[in-house]
């Protein structure tokens, strides 16, 4: 018990030691969508709705995301600090904490039920998971905080289902069970990859039936069971009903995917030149097609190998890490690669690398592999400290993916937005035109670019810039913003044109009110009633 008290400390302070700083950084992205935006988290009264309420309520239109548990822990972090970042990263940094004693935990469990006498590496590969570059993602960004939350309630789950297979109290049982099928159903409700992982405990069970001749779980297998399937139908039909998730190109997106494959384990090894962004892989068959396939075939036949071999306990846990990517391979996010979908793969490869050091043997060999690991996790911890820093602000962020991948467009494209925002007009000119350099299609850098020129008040150049996107793609934003130019340069008939060529690309935006209130706003209540004599007589949009 001492020492198990002594390792939490021991994380505790090392995810302080790594994120402390990273307390009061501003919220990023999709965080003002689940936070600042959303009406749901406001009262602490209205978390029961959560659980019967498909949408997510925030300034981006609805869509089927049924996530109530971790939507009710923002809720816990709004009652204290409104969107003050502290708090929500303060439970970030805390669960992160959980989760790697967990992984140390669990690590125990395992080496002591295969009888290895080292259990030093339990500790080590705790540590490991915890200063791990590939994890800042998922500890600094909120809205990423669904990948830890629900690593850490599968991973308790797993614990209390082993405590209760190796304790003898029936009572102890009965109870270790209840918290085990607990924390399975609040995985569920934190993210639906918890769902995939249901055969996880059927590998387990299959190994205490064959090596400790006890009777199944029955019970605990057909609640969890009845659980995920109940929960993967009702997300499944929110999906398909909803229309949202659904990929429009499965074999482009298999392709992309699986090419992508190597990425993630090469930043499980290698954690070095890490960002907000990756390289993503094209659609097309190419080497890093064959590549990934090899990796996946390899990874399939080391579970299979393990399996043959008898050790079920290695076997369940690589295949723990391979299930965690499987919903991502039918209901892709946008982003081939993100390090947040790490999470879970390295807690069940650092409990594998834990029951696999435990079977060393020798004192060479032990002091090899303890150096190994303690050089790793000095790397590897700082690596995470300056990785943290790096989240700062959107500048710093963007600017550091800039300059790590710089033919990448989004980084530019992103670091330019935060200079427009910021009045440093110059300078977002200078990215959006990096961005057209590298990619002469990429729609948003136009309409971005436009509305930089129409802060530096040089219309006809905004102009320019605006029609040649709209040759790409017929954005209303663009057209909004060439509006704003015409008005500007008292182009009426051009500005007539662009409301009719608005209305009726957009017959879903409120274009008369959008037009009209920018034209009164501009000094120009002879053009807005032009605006609406061009409407009258028709149902406007």
């Amino acid at each position: 018990m001492k020492k198990s008290f002594l390792v939490f400390i021991i994380l505790t302070c090392l995810s302080f030691l790594i994120y402390a700083r990273t307390l009061n950084y501003p919220l990023f992205f999709d965080d003002h969508h689940v936070i600042t935006y959303d009406s749901r988290i406001r009262n602490l009264a209205d978390i029961p709705r959560l659980f019967v309420s498909e949408h997510m309520e925030s300034g981006e239109k609805s869509s089927t995301s049924y996530r109530p548990f971790l939507y009710a822990t923002y809720a816990l972090n709004y009652a204290i600090s409104g969107i003050a970042p502290w708090s929500y990263r303060l439970f970030d940094i805390l669960s992160h904490a959980l989760c790697s004693f967990l992984v140390y935990l669990i690590s125990m469990i395992i080496i002591k039920e295969r009888g290895d006498k080292n259990t030093w590496p339990a500790a080590a590969m705790a540590v490991i998971f915890c200063v791990h570059p590939a994890q800042t993602e998922s500890v600094i960004y909120v809205s990423a905080r669904s990948a830890e939350l629900v690593c850490t309630l599968f991973l308790a789950s797993v614990y209390f289902y082993l405590k209760a297979r190796t304790r003898p109290g029936a009572l102890q049982k009965r109870a270790l069970i209840a918290l085990s099928i607990l924390s399975l159903a609040l995985s569920l409700f934190t993210k639906e990859t918890a769902a995939a992982l249901l055969p996880f405990f059927f590998v387990l069970e299959y190994y205490f039936l064959k090596k400790k001749s006890a009777g199944i779980f029955w019970p605990f297998l057909a609640s969890a069971t009845v659980i995920t399937v109940v929960f993967t139908v009702y997300r499944l039909s929110l999906v398909f009903g909803g229309g949202s998730g659904i990929p429009n190109d499965y074999f482009g997106h298999w392709v992309g995917w699986i090419s992508r494959f190597p990425s993630y384990i090469r930043l499980l090894v290698v954690p070095f030149s890490q960002s907000i962004e990756h390289p993503e892989a094209g659609k097309s068959i190419n080497i890093n097609l064959f590549i990934g396939i090899a990796v996946i075939a390899v990874s399939l036949f080391m579970i299979l190998r393990q399996f043959r071999r008898g050790n079920y306990l290695i076997a369940g846990i690589l295949l723990l890490a391979a299930l965690s990517f499987l919903p991502e391979f039918f209901f892709p996010l946008w982003d081939l690669v993100v390090d947040y979908r790490l999470y879970l793969p390295l807690a069940a490869f650092c409990i594998a690398g834990a029951a696999a050091l435990a079977r060393l043997s020798g004192p060479r060999a032990i002091m090899t592999a303890k150096s190994a690991v303690a050089a790793a996790s000095l790397i590897f911890l700082f690596l995470s400290f300056s990785r943290a820093g790096a989240w700062a602000s959107e500048k710093s962020l963007w600017g550091d993916a800039a300059a790590k991948y710089p033919t990448l467009v989004r980084p530019h494209n992103e670091l330019g937005v935060y200079y427009l925002k910021h009045g440093q007009f110059d300078k977002a000119r200078i990215e959006f035109e990096t961005v057209l350099s590298l990619d002469p299609s990429f729609v948003k850098a136009y309409d971005n670019l436009g509305a930089d020129y129409i802060r530096m008040g040089k219309f006809s150049r905004a102009q320019d810039v605006l029609l040649n996107g709209l040759s790409y793609s017929n954005l209303y934003s663009m057209r909004f913003n060439l509006e704003t130019t015409y008005i500007k340069e008292k182009n009426d008939s051009a500005a007539i044109r662009n409301f009719e060529a608005a209305r009726k690309g957009f017959p879903n935006h409120e274009v008369l009110r959008d037009f009209t209130n920018t034209a009164l706003i501009l000094g120009r209540p002879d053009l807005a009633q032009a605006f609406a004599e061009k409407a009258s007589g028709q149902k406007n949009p």
